[in-house]
């Protein structure tokens, strides 16, 4: 300090990057800097010496000055900054600005001085401009509502397009019910061998067809945080075996090999997402299998080194992918190239849906080939084997031994579908057991069919005119309610719809029906869970 003499100090404040007024205890300005002149417009002999309210009329009554006041009084520190009183003194960058009236912002340190050995005080305003900061600051929030604004826009457009699928999902799936029920019920009629040709191309069509529904359907459920991961007991070897099962005919007739193994230190029963890792496997065997003309398709199930993931890896002798293409197949419409498309057919979604499947299992996806040579898909997902398993788990509807017609139970079915055909695929599925079918045109029918009359079972459709299936479930839940029926003894309600997003299911659930059937329905499905149901 000793370096340092009044005229050092001095010029270090009149030069100083802030503004700096002192005021003695009696409010009189006894210094400016050269900041603060030159953003006040005014000259040293307008301020030196002036009371600080003759000057500034404007800071009477504002907080500003009772900071001052306390400053000197009390020796009070103070911070004023910008949000609460932005523009204490009328400070502008240029004469344009005054025209405008725009002032700076500022952000004032209100500091009180003592000298030793002296009873004077003082007080020194330190002046900031934030006008840069406060632009800044303005621009965020300016950006950050329209950030809101699109999330809000994103979800509904969202929103929109799940909403769109679901309705175009149910559009499709009522009239793929009849294409597929009709092709189902005319297999069991006398063909000639061209008609059952004709009839198996018809009902590939159906089928793939309704795959593409899925995968668009999966996909949107997917990206919109809407499809959720199951955690449930099931057998890796049952379920490859029911896989491969289902490309045996196909592998046979393009003359190629498929078979499987799973290691034998894998349990019997593990935990995860059968349906989810069936999905996947049927991807990538479909995949192989379409794209493999010679030679063989091999799955294989195993654990890592750390006993921690389970290894499931898909390898063909098919075409295979180049290199550049390796990073890409994974995207949404997505092909080697547009003549794979032709060629091969395929909406390009599998692969885009089993990795984000993958993903959402907290496992992991990878890629081997050789163009002309075949590829190799390797998946790894958290592997958790159970060492005990129940033996006497309840089996499953589907695991029934359907009877035949003439031993099948009699019953009286109520069925609630607004749709003609539909009501037809039913009837010409039932035709041949003993059973009686009463058709109820919608939900309000329905009601009051069940409320007058004595029925076994109801199927229901979800949608139909003036109440719909899901309310009608509730009345008839509400009716049997106040006739203090039993839960026990409450009737089996099928619901049978075209809505198969999750949350319709889980709201249909909810409105009291006891089990769910998705459209395009199969004959021998609607049979085994009527007779599940009977003989209870």
């Amino acid at each position: 300090m000793s370096f340092l003499n009044e005229k050092h100090l001095l010029t270090i404040v009149q030069k100083s990057g802030i503004g700096i007024l002192i005021l003695n205890e009696n409010f009189k300005i006894i210094l400016t800097n050269h900041w603060f002149l030159k953003r006040s417009f005014l000259d040293e002999q307008h301020l030196d010496n002036k009371l600080i309210f003759d000057v500034f009329p404007e800071l009477v009554g504002t907080r500003t000055l009772k900071s001052i006041e306390q400053c000197l009084e009390f020796s009070q520190y103070s911070i004023l900054t910008h949000t609460l009183n932005p523009f204490p003194f009328p400070l502008f960058d240029n004469e344009q600005k005054i025209e405008k009236k725009e002032r700076i912002y500022q952000y004032l340190h209100v500091i009180p001085i003592s000298i030793d050995d002296e009873q004077n005080r003082f007080c020194m305003i330190q002046i900031t401009d934030v006008s840069q900061q406060v632009t800044r600051e303005k621009l965020l929030r300016e950006q950050m509502v329209v950030a809101k604004e699109r999330e809000v826009e994103a979800k509904k457009a969202s929103q929109a397009k799940t909403d769109f699928l679901a309705s175009m999902s149910h559009e499709i799936r009522t009239p793929l019910n009849a294409i597929l029920g009709m092709a189902d019920t005319l297999t069991e009629t006398n063909l000639t061998n061209e008609q059952m040709e004709y009839l198996t191309v018809l009902r590939n069509s159906g089928k793939a067809l309704y795959n593409i529904i899925n995968d668009i359907l999966d996909l949107s459920r997917i990206e919109s945080g809407k499809l959720e991961i199951e955690h449930i007991e099931f057998s890796i070897r049952d379920l490859l075996k029911e896989t491969i099962s289902l490309f045996l005919m196909k592998a046979k007739s393009k003359g190629i090999q498929i078979s499987y193994s799973v290691s034998d230190d894998i349990a019997e029963h593990i935990k995860g997402d059968s349906t989810r890792i069936q999905q996947i496997l049927i991807n990538l065997i479909g995949n192989a299998m379409k794209f493999t003309e010679i030679g063989k398709i091999y799955v294989d199930a195993s654990l890592s080194n750390d006993q921690k993931s389970l290894c499931l890896t898909v390898e063909d002798t098919g075409i295979g992918i180049p290199n550049e293409k390796l990073n890409s197949i994974f995207e949404s419409f997505t092909q080697v190239d547009s003549s794979t498309t032709r060629r091969y057919g395929g909406t390009g979604l599998g692969l885009t849906i089993t990795k984000k499947l993958i993903l959402m299992m907290n496992g992991e996806i990878s890629v081997q080939s050789q163009l002309g040579k075949g590829s190799k898909f390797i998946l790894n997902i958290p592997y958790e084997g159970l060492v005990h398993r129940d033996s006497n788990i309840h089996q499953h509807w589907l695991d029934l031994e359907l009877p035949d017609a003439e031993n099948f139970p009699k019953c009286r079915i109520l069925l609630a579908e607004d749709s003609e055909e539909n009501v037809f695929i039913i009837k010409t599925f039932l035709r041949k057991y003993p059973i009686e079918l009463v058709i109820a045109k919608n939900g309000k029918i329905a009601l009051q069919m069940f409320q007058s009359e004595k029925f076994d079972i109801v199927l229901m459709d979800m949608q139909m005119p003036e109440m719909d299936g899901l309310e009608a479930t509730k009345q008839i839940r509400l009716y049997e309610h106040n006739q203090n029926i039993d839960p026990l003894f409450a009737i089996p309600i099928i619901a049978i719809s075209a809505n198969v997003q999750k949350e319709d299911i889980s709201k249909s659930f909810m409105a009291g029906i006891t089990s769910y059937i998705s459209k395009p329905v199969r004959k021998i499905e609607i049979l085994k869970l009527i007779y599940f149901y009977l003989a209870l």
